[in-house]
């Protein structure tokens, strides 16, 4: 039987840091992961290549093989998956038997403002029909929004980090996963937003706070031992408190149509 993987395109270390602690929460497996001591093994993907270049790989739950990608940006995300998908069009010419993708999501910061007065986005789906169909012409969208290719055989998902809540102490306003973390954290201890918010405001002279500002400040409040990118992982962690983080997560995620995705890829 021909391998293949599932494989998630991210902005950055960050979202790969919070991909893997929902991943394993999810039930997913690290085949990496050091015995009590030990020491961290090497993970190989189904070809038998090291997984390195900052990459994750875990096996879901039915042991399927799961890369998580960090691109460097959201541009580099559309030229991962072009790169990925020409080489998938050239095999599905030769043998749609040895085509290595199973599905590939796509994962970004919208950029817009939570009360939609700012115009500037990202990747939408429906940027992603054309994109499709240079590599597949006959690529169809399914009534949830995903795109099949190769008569079938491969699937493009979308995940854009959006939370529905207003403007409120502790959650900056632009679109991203530092939003839609701190809006959880800030459901979760309504204490922390006007603490967080307080912060920020009196900082002599400070830059305005973005999304980076809003995070590290809960990171640094109730996090600091974890550090920046470990926070995002940690905040998944059956430890991490006494589990309303997850559930607010849970909610907004559900939302927004990531959780869904992130099942499927688990499972």
């Amino acid at each position: 039987m021909n391998p293949r993987e599932s494989l998630v395109l991210c902005e950055g270390y960050h979202d790969r840091a919070f991909w893997a602690g929902w991943l394993l929460h999810l039930g997913c497996t690290d085949p990496g992961a050091a015995a009590a001591g030990g020491v961290r093994g090497r993970v190989p993907d189904p070809w038998g290549k090291p997984v390195v270049r900052g990459e994750y790989g875990f096996h879901s739950t039915s042991g399927e093989f799961l890369r998580v990608r960090p691109c460097g940006g959201k541009a580099a995300v559309l030229r991962e998956l072009q790169t990925r998908l020409a080489e998938e069009s050239q095999r599905a010419r030769q043998d749609s038997a040895r085509i290595h993708l199973r599905r590939v999501v796509l994962s970004t910061d919208p950029d817009t403002l939570e009360d939609g007065s700012s115009s500037k986005t990202s990747v939408r789906q429906q940027d992603l029909i054309p994109l499709a169909r240079r590599f597949d012409e006959n690529a169809q969208q399914e009534e949830s929004g995903e795109l099949l290719l190769f008569e079938g055989s491969v699937c493009i998902s979308l995940v854009r980090w959006e939370a529905t809540d207003g403007s409120c102490a502790g959650v900056p306003r632009q679109q991203t996963l530092e939003r839609l973390v701190c809006a959880a954290l800030v459901a979760a201890y309504p204490q922390r937003g006007s603490a967080v918010q307080a912060w920020l405001d009196s900082r002599p002279a400070g830059p305005p706070a973005g999304p980076k500002e809003f995070a590290w400040s809960h990171m640094a409040g109730w996090y600091a031992d974890h550090g920046c990118e470990n926070f995002f992982r940690y905040l998944w962690a059956v430890h991490a408190g006494d589990g309303h983080v997850r559930q607010e997560l849970e909610k907004r995620l559900r939302a927004c149509g990531a959780w869904r995705i992130a099942e499927t890829l688990a499972e």
